[in-house]
């Protein structure tokens, strides 16, 4: 799997304690301009529309034309717990049997488009990740396509610690475009395929996770379809013996409680 595009915040060259994205806009990568209005230009994630800020030697910088796209927009938020798709579906045991059961035959190829994306995941990241899909049901999406699956648990996971850029701690969150509200918009949106992105952020120090405020640059993710077709991925043994305890316990209870999914 490979990335594609990167956009950055327009702060690159300021210092990092005065990075602000709402005050100073942000650099736009895979905009695109509206159908009926050829002058409006719209945010590549939020969908909403933009308005130029400035254009000078940093390159062009846009904000939202309207505050409620800004206030909610990746890009732009500076709120520390940014909106997230949904997962709103009723169980249905049969159907979760199957594709619960199919997902854990190739849990790891699942696990090693992952650590592609995110190199920091762990196998108890992972576990955690996959408990959580258990209790928000999932696996009850009756157009599953599971070559999806291990974007839309890089979406779940919101934050996670990715180690260190230029000796400084950072972190990773991925995120699809406005088509996904809800995570079954993957499977029954009529259109272009959803984009995923991938975005890197400077570790914050005033809330308790970042903010636009500490965004630095986000790419768009190429989505792999076809690695259910490989063969499966050297492990150590100690993971996949982590794992198997896992699997072996099975799903958790129906009436266990729903959790976030935590941030380490």
């Amino acid at each position: 799997m490979s990335t594609g595009t990167t956009g950055t915040s327009s702060d690159t060259a300021r210092p990092l304690d005065e990075v602000n994205l709402g005050g100073h806009g942000f650099h736009v990568v895979g905009a695109h301009y509206g159908a009926g209005d050829k002058a409006s230009l719209h945010c590549p994630v939020c969908f909403g529309e933009l308005t130029l800020l400035a254009d000078g030697g940093a390159g062009r910088r846009f904000r939202h034309l309207i505050a409620y796209d800004e206030e909610r927009c990746p890009l732009s938020t500076l709120s520390y717990q940014p909106e997230a798709p949904s997962v709103r579906r009723k169980r249905d045991a049969a159907l979760e049997r199957e594709q619960r059961g199919a997902f854990l035959e190739n849990w790891q190829r699942h696990f090693q488009v992952m650590r592609r994306a995110a190199p920091s995941l762990t196998v108890r990241r992972f576990i955690y990740l996959v408990g959580y899909a258990d209790v928000m049901n999932l696996w009850s999406y009756p157009s599953i396509e599971q070559h999806d699956l291990p974007y839309v648990l890089l979406t779940l996971a919101q934050f996670m610690r990715a180690g260190a850029m230029g000796g400084r701690p950072v972190w990773v969150r991925f995120c699809f475009d406005a088509t996904v509200r809800d995570v079954g918009d993957l499977w029954t949106h009529r259109g272009p395929q959803a984009r995923l992105f991938k975005m890197m952020y400077n570790a914050p120090r005033e809330t308790p996770f970042p903010t636009s405020r500490q965004l630095i640059h986000y790419e768009t993710v190429r989505r792999d379809t076809s690695f259910l077709e490989t063969s499966p991925p050297w492990m150590k043994r100690a993971d996949v013996k982590e794992f198997q305890r896992f699997a072996a316990a099975g799903r958790p209870p129906v009436d266990a409680e729903r959790a976030d999914t935590g941030t380490s």
